[in-house]
């Protein structure tokens, strides 16, 4: 006779993160998408050659991360005044000014959190692609997935806007190679948070690529 203590396999199961509700585990085509039927939330969305973009995506991310936190975002001329900064310029004159908590809040989201974030993915994907599973891989994809919430670039990139926009009247703006770094930099992160499939990801890690 059976008992309750008996193991229960459940490799062939999936939990649904917002209600955990427990489903048979499916195949489902890259381009569509896998949906709680209790709840409705997402529960997959494979993407095509996931490891390879991301990789590729993150190395492109990581080449322009330091030109685009040191070098001149942009220059304003005002009456032959001429100023320009970047986001290092910015966290040290926040510092200087006595904002001791918003220039801390601005070193991590906009150059600490990125920065670590996207070494990760990169350490991760690199590992995936060369199919090397050490014993950390899962605490570096689950150390991405915690701060992966807490980079904010667009944040910053919105901040510059504002600027741009009430300074427009004012000054004459040059944008400098830091400004198309910027940008580039954070169009690469959010693509390769896009073309990472979160799931594929886990499974590689846990059955070590024999999927």
């Amino acid at each position: 006779m059976e008992t309750l203590s008996q193991k229960i396999d459940i490799s062939g199961l999936i939990a649904c993160n917002g209600c955990d509700l427990l489903l048979e585990q499916v195949e489902v085509e890259p381009g569509l998408a896998l949906f709680c039927p209790r709840c409705g939330k997402k529960l997959q969305t494979p993407k095509k050659n996931s490891v390879d973009k991301t990789l590729a995506l993150s190395i492109t991310a990581l080449l322009l991360y330091m030109p685009a936190a040191f070098m001149p975002l942009m220059t304003l001329d005002t009456l032959g005044f001429k100023e320009s900064g970047s986001i290092v310029d910015g966290v040290v004159r926040l510092y200087d000014k006595g904002y001791l908590f918003v220039s801390l809040l601005v070193l991590l989201t906009s150059l600490l959190f990125p920065l670590i974030k996207l070494s990760l993915l990169f350490v991760v994907s690199l590992s995936l692609k060369l199919k090397r599973y050490p014993d950390t891989l899962p605490l570096l994809m689950r150390s991405f997935h915690y701060l992966d919430e807490w980079g904010m670039l667009e944040v910053y990139l919105i901040g510059i806007l504002v600027t741009l926009i009430k300074m427009y009247h004012l000054a004459n703006i040059h944008y400098d190679l830091g400004f198309f770094c910027f940008v580039g930099l954070l169009f690469a992160t959010l693509c390769s948070s896009t073309a990472m499939d979160e799931h594929l990801f886990w499974d590689l890690i846990e059955r070590k690529g024999e999927i």
